[in-house]
């Protein structure tokens, strides 16, 4: 867990969300990848993107492990892959919270590297930070050994699901 956790996104008081009780194909489809009863999308399993170990609406945590066969400069996981894994977890953020029908695509990605992520346990927390009807803000911060290594923020446009247009 991280020793400044992101305070949880309150999904009723932002724009555009699903109510924190809400039962949507999003949560479910966490809920089983949490579990190990749904399987991980095709490009998660390519990418080796780990899924959420726990969620709420609006925040996703993951406790996993990076591998040293994921740097590129020896002792060092590589940036893009980093940056790969903050759009994912932006995504899985918003999975927590949108309800029934809505979509949302990436718009913005800006990753901060404060210091090197090497391979070994490492502690991911998304927050929804803001919502309106037609966007979406997450935060997305990496620790390990303590300390905060990595920061992320993606905008995402929101839009009704199968139309791909904001």
């Amino acid at each position: 867990m991280l020793e400044t956790p992101l305070p949880p996104a309150r999904p009723s008081r932002l724009r555009g969300l699903a109510a924190p009780d809400a039962d949507t194909p999003g949560r479910r489809l966490l809920t089983g990848l949490a579990d190990g009863t749904a399987p991980s999308p095709p490009a998660a399993r390519s990418l080796a993107l780990p899924p959420a170990t726990s969620w709420e609406p609006g925040l996703i945590r993951c406790e996993t492990e990076f591998d040293a066969s994921l740097t590129l400069t020896p002792g060092v996981v590589f940036g893009g892959w980093i940056a790969c894994l903050v759009d994912h977890f932006a995504g899985l953020v918003m999975l927590s919270a949108l309800p029934d029908r809505a979509g949302f695509l990436t718009a913005g990605l800006h990753v901060d590297y404060h210091l090197p992520l090497v391979p070994g346990p490492v502690a991911i927390e998304t927050g929804l930070v803001s919502s309106s009807s037609r966007r979406a803000v997450a935060e997305v911060r990496f620790e390990q050994g303590g300390r905060l290594a990595c920061t992320g923020t993606v905008e995402q446009i929101l839009h009704r699901a199968g139309s791909g247009r904001a």
